[in-house]
């Protein structure tokens, strides 16, 4: 049984380097980088498309400066375009292009198959508790500050 803190930390950092050995060849493929949120943000785009980058950095849980970058790599690659928001002079849409719909497609197929690898062999049950777990863990590092 696993009980030391640390290696439950070093369990969820061996975790994510194997989710991303696997992704990253893929996505390199396509012009992606797994770590700069490009895969957050085709996929949020997805789910709602023509939003503005404040909107959209809050969904993917980045900051705006780290969006930004992203942003215009996704640009330069036809993925994606700023179009004028019409409610507001000072501010743009994030809209996927014909391409990156396309992309984001092909990005959505395959999180959905690395998804089922990931939670194969865990019930629904599991699944829960381990949620309920790790939004704990989410809360407890939102409120924490770190004394002066």
């Amino acid at each position: 049984m696993i009980n030391d803190k640390h290696e439950i930390m070093r369990l969820l950092i061996r975790a994510e380097k194997a989710r991303k050995r696997v992704l990253q060849p893929h996505l390199a493929n396509i012009g992606l980088t797994f770590g700069q949120g490009h895969v957050r943000i085709l996929n949020t785009l997805l789910q709602k498309d023509g939003i503005t980058q404040k909107e959209l950095a809050e969904l993917c849980h980045m900051d705006e400066a780290s969006i930004s970058r992203s942003l215009d790599k996704l640009s330069r690659s036809g993925y994606l375009e700023r179009r004028p928001d019409p409610s507001s002079r000072r501010s743009f849409l994030i809209c996927l292009t014909q391409e990156g719909l396309l992309e984001a497609e092909k990005v959505r197929a395959l999180l959905a198959f690395v998804d089922d690898q990931l939670w194969a062999g865990i019930s629904p049950e599991e699944m829960e508790i381990f949620a309920q777990y790790l939004e704990k863990i989410c809360k407890n590092l939102e409120n924490c500050s770190l004394p002066r």
